[in-house]
């Protein structure tokens, strides 16, 4: 008799344990939807295979060490070299969007960093 209760006990808690944890996610869900980031970062591309992806991930690294949430724009401005694969790669992360150059707009704290004469001895 014992035994059971005990076991019901243990069974309880876990599915009240698996409950919180599953309301918890869907709260950080919603409230990440709803927050807009603080920083939006708009690249310039053109070209820019060789800086692309090291500018985005010194970016991504100071967003989580600094516990600021960032969006990086991606305004590709007719690249001839891998740099619309690239792009295309890193448009599928949620914090990063692909547009064209006439497409861009934006409103908020917005840092342009142009990429477009940059080359992959110049660093960022």
């Amino acid at each position: 008799m014992m035994e059971e209760l005990v076991v019901w006990l243990l069974a309880a808690f876990g599915c009240s344990s698996l409950l919180v944890m599953i309301a918890e996610r869907w709260i950080q869900q919603m409230t990440g939807i709803a927050e807009l980031p603080s920083v939006h970062y708009r690249l310039l591309l053109r070209d820019s295979e060789q800086v692309l992806e090291q500018v985005v991930r010194k970016l991504l690294f100071r967003s989580y060490w600094s516990g600021k949430p960032i969006r990086i724009t991606l305004i590709d401005e007719g690249s001839v070299d891998d740099t619309p694969h690239i792009s295309t790669v890193l448009n599928r992360y949620p914090h990063c969007q692909l547009f064209d150059w006439q497409d861009a707009v934006g409103s908020g704290t917005i840092v342009t960093i142009d990429l477009r004469s940059m080359n992959h001895k110049e660093r960022f």
